[in-house]
């Protein structure tokens, strides 16, 4: 996992995921595709593609990662959200309206689904503002968020040196902002085209590229129905056990009992 160490990683970040060690991470901050048609590099924005997506990298996240922060994307999305993930709670990120139009006018918040902490105490509000996000086709990307808003969700959830990573980091702004705080940190994107965009905006950092060859010591997890006795939450079937997926729960079964 070193080598991944403040590194951009052009490849499939599901793939990537799995060869990291479970709670190897200490924030995931990252903002997936909304499945609104955006036009990406080589990623078809579709709404079908969305679901598949989430429901396949989420339970990833939530492995590798003490803490999950993530763009809810959608406010219609939040009942799919809470019946297959349930979020420990909710940040509301206020931007003030840039024109989209929402089902009574204008979208002035977006909603932030926060799993798990990187410690027991955290002192964050469950809401904050900064300004929209960057014009579109800003760093050629269709949807760029604003540093500020990188910027407050690390400060607030991490320490100096803790290790921040963006499953989808696009052009970059999850990275800067955590090396900016004095963080370690791990940037994935699928397109290259974003990976030299990021590299860029972090002085032309080492982008690498990820491929079957380089996966090292890859445990295997596979959806699994079984449901945890414990709290009712859905169960992952991993290399050496089934364990529970709610964060704090810490159920876990070894295949061998």
């Amino acid at each position: 996992m070193n080598k991944y160490i403040n590194k951009i990683i052009n490849g499939d970040s599901l793939q990537i995921m799995k060869t990291l060690p479970e709670n190897s991470i200490d924030l995931i901050v990252t903002d997936p595709p909304y499945g609104v048609n955006l036009k990406y590099d080589c990623y078809n924005d579709n709404e079908d593609n969305w679901y598949k997506l989430i429901s396949s990298v989420l339970p990833e996240m939530l492995r590798v990662s003490k803490m999950v922060i993530l763009q809810s994307c959608q406010i219609k999305k939040l009942k799919w959200f809470y019946n297959n993930y349930p979020p420990d709670w909710i940040i509301c990120w206020y931007k003030g309206s840039c024109g989209q139009v929402s089902y009574i006018g204008f979208n002035d918040w977006e909603p932030i689904l926060v799993y798990g902490r990187t410690r027991n105490r955290l002192y964050m509000h469950d809401y904050f503002q900064t300004k929209s996000s960057y014009k579109k086709g800003t760093f050629n990307h269709p949807c760029p968020k604003p540093l500020e808003w990188a910027l407050w969700l690390i400060e607030k959830a991490t320490k100096e040196n803790d290790i921040i990573l963006d499953p989808f980091v696009g052009s970059g702004t999850t990275c800067v902002a955590a090396k900016q705080l004095n963080r370690r940190w791990i940037g994935i994107d699928i397109s290259y085209e974003y990976c030299k965009i990021a590299s860029a905006r972090l002085n032309n950092c080492e982008i690498v590229k990820f491929s079957n060859d380089t996966k090292i010591n890859i445990p295997k997890v596979e959806y699994n129905t079984n449901i945890c006795p414990k709290c009712g939450s859905k169960l992952f079937n991993g290399k050496h056990g089934y364990y529970c997926t709610k964060i704090g729960c810490n159920y876990r079964k070894d295949k061998n009992e």
